[in-house]
């Protein structure tokens, strides 16, 4: 018996429209384009993946990977694009827009705010984040999700 991987923590980088298509699809399945592969391939069961929306800058929810990476060429979610490079998911926590975190919030603690490029951290999805860093973003998805319900 082998040791037992850590869990790894990556950011999914969504548009409003894609974020709402993997809504519509069920939330069961998320894709990434075909030339992040080799990325994509890393993630393994387990695995958290922090759902960012780009240009509202919003952290909206947290997945957890149900699957090993594979490749889909046929199963449509996405309404303009593919992205074929999948990994069966489930909500661990999920905000509705309205009361989803600025990422600006979080200036003072993210580690990516140290770099002044940090928005090209977030182009590539996945990218790998730290532990320290997605401990701080799921702690504002479940203190956000909790100041929902109040």
């Amino acid at each position: 018996m082998g040791a037992k991987r850590t869990r790894c923590n990556w950011v999914q980088v969504f548009s409003e429209q894609t974020w709402r298509e993997f809504l519509e699809a069920g939330a069961t399945v998320t894709g990434f384009r075909q030339k992040r592969w080799p990325v994509v391939k890393k993630i393994a069961p387990r695995d958290y993946l922090l759902c960012y929306i780009s240009k509202v800058g919003l952290w909206i929810a947290a997945l957890e990977a149900t699957s090993e990476p594979y490749e889909d060429n046929n199963r449509r979610v996405w309404k303009d694009e593919l992205f074929p490079c999948r990994v069966d998911v489930r909500v661990i926590v999920q905000l509705q827009q309205g009361n989803a975190v600025p990422i600006r919030k979080l200036r003072e603690e993210l580690s990516i705010f140290k770099s002044s490029n940090w928005g090209a951290y977030l182009l590539g999805s996945p990218t790998k984040f730290s532990p320290e860093d997605a401990a701080i973003v799921l702690r504002e998805l479940r203190q956000a999700k909790l100041d929902s319900r109040k």
